[in-house]
């Protein structure tokens, strides 16, 4: 569970480029020799656009369970009891109430980041001109040209020791050095050869065309125009241990109370609607051969070993 860019280390903007990120760089003209890997990211695809989930989707609902658990608890531990009592005892209330303000006030900012949002932050790909659409976490679009955009392995929070990385976009300045807008692809991982995996996907939809990837999308997320339903996403918070079944097993009673918290916030969130703008230059043909969304997906999400090149 990473929140970089969301909660803590968030990415910084008006800064130039370091020289971590020019070593690290991803070039959109060189195909890497890896197997294209779209790790349950796609929400659409079609012969015009890929839609694609946030950075964080994957993870969405655990800290709104923590920030619950940290509002609630004051009142069961100590409010509670002290209401029921024959004879209130207020003065403990009062005394009590400012001890409790910061928990209430950190935990009520934590919930604020996942709840009463939107249910997710989408990125589309638009391969036929070129573009790129980043929906915003303050709810604002805004858009680059797919080929100006400097992509980079984006060093993270340690997990474990380990250092964890992720996919970052750097809208840059005339100069070429200065970055005015980051945003990060879907996933992070403490393994940099899937993470180039995932970035090819990305690359060959924008360079060879949606033809040449989109047969590998076997499952679409059902969010483009509904709240996720509360199996899907506890679902989806089981593909972290993806191709671990055991883990899954002795994991589900713990995902399953995320997936509570995954819930509430994808009921108190909207769904986000691109500007008309941008719908007009991503239109779709009815029967366009490369199409593939949340309509063609099989009974379950497979859950198949993931295997590196």
């Amino acid at each position: 569970m990473d929140y970089t860019g969301l909660y803590a280390k968030k990415y910084r903007v008006n800064r130039k480029l370091t020289e971590e990120e020019r070593s690290n760089q991803l070039h959109q003209k060189a195909a890497l020799n890896v197997t294209p890997l779209y790790n349950l990211s796609v929400i659409k695809i079609n012969s015009t656009y890929l839609e694609s989930v946030d950075r964080w989707f994957l993870y969405r609902g655990t800290m709104t369970v923590i920030c619950l658990l940290g509002i609630a608890l004051p009142f069961v531990i100590f409010f509670i009891p002290l209401l029921v009592m024959p004879s209130i005892d207020w003065m403990a209330i009062f005394t009590l109430v400012p001890i409790s303000a910061p928990l209430w006030v950190l935990a009520t900012w934590g919930l604020l980041k996942e709840s009463f949002r939107r249910t997710h932050f989408p990125i589309r790909f638009n391969y036929r001109n070129r573009m790129v659409y980043v929906f915003k976490t303050n709810g604002t679009v805004f858009q680059a040209k797919w080929d100006d955009i400097f992509f980079t392995l984006g060093r993270c929070e340690r997990m474990v020791g380990i250092q964890n990385w992720d996919i970052r976009g750097h809208v840059l300045d005339k100069d070429r050095e200065t970055i005015l807008e980051t945003f990060a692809l879907p996933g992070d991982d403490t393994n940099i050869d899937q993470l180039k995996q995932a970035w090819e996907f990305f690359r060959r939809h924008m360079e060879d065309g949606p033809a040449t990837i989109y047969r590998d999308v076997y499952w679409c997320h059902d969010i483009a125009e509904r709240r996720e339903k509360f199996k899907a996403g506890l679902t989806t918070m089981l593909f972290s241990f993806n191709g671990h079944p055991i883990a899954q097993i002795l994991s589900y009673p713990f995902f399953f109370f995320e997936a509570l918290g995954r819930w509430f916030a994808m009921r108190t969130s909207k769904i986000p609607a691109w500007p008309a703008e941008v719908e007009a230059q991503c239109k779709v043909d009815p029967f366009d051969p490369n199409l593939r969304d949340a309509s063609h997906n099989p009974d379950k999400i497979p859950m198949e070993p993931i295997k590196n090149e």
